[in-house]
C-alpha cells in the first residue's frame, strides 16, 4: 500500500529522526535532584510524592509535553519563541533535554528545587530548554547549577545551550539562581525571560564563574500592575575567559519595580561586556527602574565595557542606570599589605569587598555561599570546581536578611522622575 504523506508531515518526519539520532548521543550527563531526580544520560525524574499529591509537576521537558501537552505547550515557546533570536532557533532545532516545573496555585514551597547540568563530553553539543510555571499566590526557590568534568587527555570544545521560561501568576514568587562553572573548553548561550502579572515577584541570581566564551540574556517583562523583578548577576572572569551578558527589563504596567546590579572582576586577559536597557512603554506609568553595572579590572590585558541604556515611552516614572569600569586601586593593596596581608590576600579582600553590593542582594544563603566558594576557588587557581552540598559550605557572612540590604549611591539620582 503505498502511503502519501504532506511535506508538513514529512518535514516532522525528518524533525523525529534528527531528534532520535541526536538522543542517541551520551551528550552530557543531566542531573535533577530536590524534587527528587536525577538523570545521567536518561529521561527518568522522580518527585517526591508530597509534592506529587499537592499537584506540582517536576519532569523531564519531554514527559511534560507527552503527560500534560494542554499545561506544557500553552507555556511551550510563548515567552522565547524560536525566532527571538538566532540562538533561540537553533535551541528550538536541536533541544534534547530540559525540565518542566509547575507549582499549583497557593503553594509555598520552602527547599529549593535543584537542576544540575554535568557536561562530560567534548565535540559535543547539550541543548535543554526549562519551563517554569509559579501559578498565582505561589512561592518556588530554583536553583540550577551548570559544571564540566571534560576528559583532560583528550582536545576539543563543548557547546551548552540554554532557553529558560518562567511565568509568574498573580502574587507569585520566583527565586530563580543560576551557578555557572565551566572549565575552560564550555562555551554557552543562555536565553532567559519571565513573564510577571499583577504584584508577582521575580529575582534573578546569576553567576558566570568558569566557562570559555558565555553568551547571556535574561529579560524580565512586567505585565500585571505592581510586578516587579530583581536581577543579580556576578562574574569572574580569568586568563582568555569571554563574558557576553545583556540584561533587559521590560515595564508593560503600572507601579511596576525593577532593579537589575551586575558586577564583574577581570584579571589575565578576560573580557566582558555587561548591557542593559530599561524599556518602560506607554502605559507604565508611576514605574521604578534602575539599572547597574560596575566592572573592576586587575590586568592591564582584561577588559570591561558597561553599556546601560533608558527607552522612556511615558511620564510620571522613575528610571536610572549607572555603569563604571575601573582599575584595582594600588593604594589600598598597599594599606592592606601594610597590615601584614600578602599581595594576593590583599586583591583577594577587594574582590569580595567589590563583589559584595550584589552577594547581599541575593535572597538565598545556599546561592551566596556558593557564589563565594567558587570565586575564592578561582582566585586560588582551582577554576572549574564543583562546590560541596549547601550544607557543607561555611556562610558567607552572617548579614541581616534582603529588606536590609543598602542601596547603590546612584540608585537614589533618577534620571527620569
Amino acid at each position: 500500500m503505498l502511503l502519501r504523506t504532506t511535506r508538513s508531515q514529512q518535514r516532522k518526519i525528518r524533525r523525529t529522526r534528527l531528534l532520535q539520532q541526536t538522543t542517541s548521543r551520551k551528550i552530557c550527563s543531566l542531573h535533577q535532584i530536590r524534587g527528587h531526580s536525577i538523570q545521567p544520560h536518561t529521561r527518568l525524574v522522580r518527585t517526591y510524592g508530597t509534592l506529587e499529591k499537592e499537584g506540582i509537576i517536576f519532569s523531564s521537558i519531554h514527559s511534560a509535553l507527552a503527560n500534560n501537552p494542554d499545561l506544557a505547550r500553552s507555556h511551550f515557546t510563548k515567552a522565547i519563541p524560536p525566532d527571538d533570536d538566532k540562538f533561540a532557533a537553533l535551541n528550538n532545532a536541536f533541544f534534547t533535554a530540559g525540565t518542566f516545573l509547575y507549582v499549583p496555585k497557593g503553594l509555598n514551597i520552602k527547599i529549593p528545587f535543584r537542576n544540575i547540568v554535568l557536561l562530560k563530553t567534548r565535540h559535543r553539543a547539550a541543548f535543554t530548554h526549562n519551563i517554569i510555571v509559579a501559578e498565582e499566590n505561589s512561592k518556588v526557590n530554583f536553583l540550577q547549577e551548570a559544571y564540566s568534568k571534560l576528559d583532560p587527555g583528550e582536545q576539543g570544545s563543548a557547546l551548552y545551550s540554554e532557553v529558560t521560561e518562567v511565568y509568574l501568576g498573580e502574587d507569585a514568587e520566583v527565586n530563580f539562581a543560576s551557578l555557572q562553572n565551566f572549565e575552560g573548553d564550555v562555551h554557552s548561550t543562555l536565553n532567559r525571560r519571565c513573564v510577571a502579572q499583577k504584584d508577582s515577584r521575580m529575582n534573578w541570581t546569576i553567576g558566570h564563574i568558569g566557562g570559555g566564551t558565555t553568551r547571556s540574556r535574561v529579560e524580565s517583562v512586567l505585565n500585571g500592575p505592581g510586578a516587579s523583578a530583581e536581577d543579580v548577576e556576578i562574574v569572574f572572569g580569568s586568563e582568555s575567559q569571554r563574558v557576553d551578558a545583556v540584561t533587559d527589563l521590560t515595564h508593560r504596567s503600572t507601579n511596576t519595580t525593577g532593579h537589575v546590579l551586575a558586577r564583574g572582576v577581570l584579571r589575565d586577559s578576560a573580557r566582558t561586556i555587561f548591557k542593559g536597557m530599561i524599556r518602560i512603554e506607554e502605559g507604565a506609568k508611576n514605574s521604578n527602574s534602575y539599572l547597574a553595572e560596575h566592572a573592576m579590572i586587575f590586568s592591564k590585558k582584561a577588559r570591561a565595557d558597561a553599556i546601560p541604556g533608558l527607552e522612556i515611552m511615558t511620564n510620571e516614572v522613575k528610571a536610572t542606570h549607572s555603569g563604571s569600569v575601573s582599575q584595582v586601586d594600588e593604594e589600598q593593596i598597599f594599606y592592606l599589605m601594610s597590615r601584614g596581608l600578602s599581595q594576593s590576600e590583599a586583591q583577594r579582600m577587594i574582590i569580595i569587598g567589590f563583589l559584595h553590593p550584589a552577594v547581599q542582594r541575593i535572597p538565598l544563603r545556599s546561592v551566596r555561599a556558593a557564589i563565594q566558594y567558587l570565586i575564592e576557588e578561582k582566585w586560588l587557581g582551582r577554576g572549574g570546581q564543583i562546590p560541596p552540598s549547601p550544607e557543607q559550605l561555611p556562610e558567607f557572612e552572617e548579614e541581616p536578611e534582603k529588606e536590609s540590604v543598602s542601596s547603590d549611591l546612584f540608585e537614589r539620582h533618577y534620571k527620569y522622575r
